[in-house]
């Protein structure tokens, strides 16, 4: 009986064992064929993602329509105004014997222009025109940062889910090793029980780290375009791994507020607001018309021609002017306040940045290759039965903690970046 029982018991692991390796297989074959398929996808680095959004951006094609629109106004400007033809139809009563009959009445009057009021008109068109300009400089430098967030958001998931597939495949072996000793009576129960829930804790981590992925692609390509594939893959320059030099800060912030597209709309705005004020002040110069008329009666024929001044007495347009001039003060306070806005956020990402890095260095420099040390020591150990599976377990979670510190770090740095960059108009 005893020699039953334990033969069943054998059969029932082997069993378990088959079930486990299975499994093991099933996801190897899995992630395998998401590399092949992976591998079939188009690969894009940043810039070449930016060349398309600049192209192909729908964001960027509405704010370009802004301009067309703003170019349709200055020949809306140069036109001339139309004149105005009068016909009158009337009927000629003649007294004490005079004569009677039809009298037609035909005129024309046409409206002359003054050169400084069509100056001031056109000018302030073509401020318009520079004002959608610049606003689609900003709306490119805005779909840029956006690209570049959304695409090193993404790298950071991509190297998170690395990250994790590793911690499945190492917990799989060590399910695997503890398995084994607790088979043979080296490893109590318990033992293998935590293993296996490292592993339904990492497969887990795994299969959110793969839906997030999914999600930040989706995300990039609603940045950049929608001609863009729905699956695709990314990799990273290898001009931008680097850090920022201290050389390559300071031209930054010499050519900070001449090259700033937030700086460059403020002052278009203050030339659109002064021209808008010279145009409402051309409008208070008198107004010309020039009238010829041509009036036909039974007993002749009466032609007359004049001009007809509108004098700007009662109304000299106080209130227009005034808006006008509100509004010039109104861009001039917003201009200062871009400025300010566009140096104090340049000193804040750059602090960021400047933090980020030094605490990319500090993991970078050796604390990484040492939590890994300490993890192949306490695997050493556990393996020669000097310490137990909690002081290995324990020693993974540590270098876990501080391997996801570095991978925090260098997306910190790389926004910063993206920041800086921004506010410099790159």
């Amino acid at each position: 009986m005893h020699f039953l029982g334990f033969r069943y018991w054998i059969l029932f692991c082997a069993r378990i064992t088959v079930c486990v390796h299975g499994m093991v297989l099933f996801n190897l074959g899995v992630a395998l064929a998401a590399d092949l398929r992976a591998n079939d996808r188009a690969t894009y680095t940043l810039p070449e993602l930016i060349a398309r959004a600049r192209i192909e951006s729908p964001l960027l094609a509405v704010s370009r329509t802004e301009v067309l629109g703003a170019r349709a106004g200055i020949q809306t400007a140069r036109a001339y105004p139309n004149p105005e033809l009068q016909v009158g139809i009337g009927q000629a009563n003649g007294r004490m014997g005079g004569p009677s009959g039809f009298a037609p009445v035909l005129g024309v009057n046409q409206v002359l222009e003054t050169p400084w009021l069509r100056a001031a008109r056109l000018q302030a068109a073509q401020a318009r025109v520079e004002l959608s300009a610049s606003q689609v400089e900003l709306t490119q430098a805005q779909v840029i940062a956006e690209t570049k967030r959304r695409f090193h958001e993404l790298i950071r998931l991509i190297e998170e889910k690395q990250a994790f597939e590793e911690d499945f495949r190492l917990a799989e072996q060590i399910r695997q090793r503890v398995e084994v000793r607790a088979k043979t009576g080296e490893a109590p129960r318990f033992d293998l029980i935590r293993a296996e829930t490292e592993v339904a804790v990492a497969k887990k981590n795994l299969d959110t780290a793969i839906v997030r992925v999914r999600q930040a692609t989706l995300n990039l390509r609603a940045a950049v375009s929608p001609a863009l594939e729905n699956d695709f893959n990314v990799q990273v320059d290898p001009s931008d791994r680097g850090f920022i030099e201290d050389a390559a800060i300071e031209r930054l912030r010499s050519n900070l507020l001449a090259q700033s597209p937030d700086v460059a709309l403020a002052e278009r705005e203050i030339q659109r607001a002064q021209r808008q004020v010279e145009f409402e002040q051309s409008l208070v110069q008198p107004q010309v018309s020039l009238q010829a008329s041509h009036d036909r009666s039974p007993s002749g024929d009466i032609t007359r021609i004049g001009a007809q001044i509108q004098v700007p007495i009662f109304n000299r347009r106080e209130g227009p002017i005034a808006e006008a001039r509100a509004q010039l003060e109104r861009a001039r306070a917003l201009l200062e306040q871009r400025r300010f806005e566009t140096l104090s956020g340049f000193e804040a990402a750059l602090q960021e940045y400047r933090a980020a890095a030094l605490q990319t260095r500090a993991l970078e420099g050796g604390i990484v290759d040492r939590s890994r040390s300490i993890i192949q020591v306490a695997e050493a150990a556990y393996r020669f039965g000097e310490r137990g599976i909690l002081e290995y377990l324990d020693a993974q979670r540590q270098f876990r903690l501080v391997r996801n510190e570095l991978i925090q770090a260098r997306f910190a740095a790389r926004l910063a970046k993206v920041e800086l960059e921004r506010f410099a108009g790159q």
